[in-house]
């Protein structure tokens, strides 16, 4: 008799007592498709679309939302029917944080790096400038200057506005002789501690004939304010200044932007795929949990 209650016994353990209906497909779906949302609005928010079409951008974003939206009705839904949360519930919290993430981080990237860059390309390159006989107003359309062999930085002729930051100034000037207009000016912050001395950019380098356009258009009027001082203080006359970055490879310069954007991107996207199959995995436990307990399926 207590053979057979044994053989019973053993019998019962390995018989599934009510089995747990795992539901691969949404563990599945939770795992990649959040991941491909913040991926495609990441993407979007960062580059090329959301410079020549910011509307469509924001679109998408809002399109992202919808679609987070969707998924929290429906898991209302699911819960007022079966009093149990479900995967639907999870991926309108994932949509919604996707999106959200995407959308700030894509669009801090954006106007921190890819903007600028975007901006850049759009100008022109000007080749064998020489400061003499250019104007502000014919380089207003221009991004890279590679300048003739005998410009140079009329360091003598440096000026500094104090609004917090130092605000540094320089012409780019033709020699050291006098020129009838002052133009075109190397800037930089915190940079000069006095009249006379300009250390911005690679201005120690007395090889360099190459600059950038300043493209920081909060700092253009501290700029402006120096000019007036030097215009002062050394009898100059800069009619319609315009502000560049000395600099040794200003396509480096440029291209540095572009890097740090796809850098960004690739950060942003590693990590959030890893962030969300860590959280998918502790729902997942979390749902097997509830179903020991009796707390309804894994739906």
């Amino acid at each position: 008799m207590m053979k057979d209650s044994d053989e019973v016994s053993k019998k019962i353990i390995f018989v599934p007592q009510g089995r747990s209906r795992v539901n691969l497909s949404g563990i599945c779906v939770n795992m990649f498709l959040p991941w491909l949302v913040f991926t495609a609005i990441y993407w979007v928010m960062i580059f090329q679309i959301h410079y020549v079409n910011p509307v469509f951008a924001w679109s998408v974003v809002f399109s992202g939302l919808g679609h987070a939206t969707i998924m929290a009705v429906a898991g209302y839904i699911r819960t007022q029917r079966e009093a149990a949360p479900s995967w639907y519930n999870f991926a309108a919290f994932a949509f919604f944080l996707a999106t959200g993430l995407a959308a700030f981080f894509g669009n801090m990237v954006f106007w921190t790096y890819m903007e600028r860059y975007y901006d850049y390309m759009t100008l022109n390159t000007l080749s064998s400038v020489n400061p003499e006989k250019y104007t502000g107003g014919m380089l207003m359309d221009s991004g890279r200057v590679y300048f003739h062999d005998g410009a140079q930085l009329d360091i003598k002729k440096s000026m500094g506005f104090k609004n917090g930051d130092m605000y540094c100034v320089v012409p780019i000037s033709n020699g050291c002789h006098k020129m009838p207009n002052y133009d075109l000016w190397a800037v930089g912050k915190n940079c000069c501690t006095n009249p006379g001395q300009f250390t911005c950019g690679d201005a120690s380098n007395f090889r360099i004939r190459s600059a950038l356009r300043s493209m920081e258009l909060d700092d253009n009027p501290f700029y402006r304010l120096a000019v007036q001082q030097a215009e002062a203080a050394y009898g100059i006359t800069a009619t319609h200044p315009v502000f560049f970055h000395w600099t040794q490879d200003p396509l480096h310069e440029i291209m540095s932007l572009r890097r740090e954007g796809i850098k960004y991107f690739l950060m942003g996207t590693f990590s959030h795929f890893i962030t969300n199959i860590i959280s998918v995995l502790f729902v997942t436990f979390g749902f097997a949990k509830m179903r020991h307990h009796g707390r309804g399926d894994w739906a």
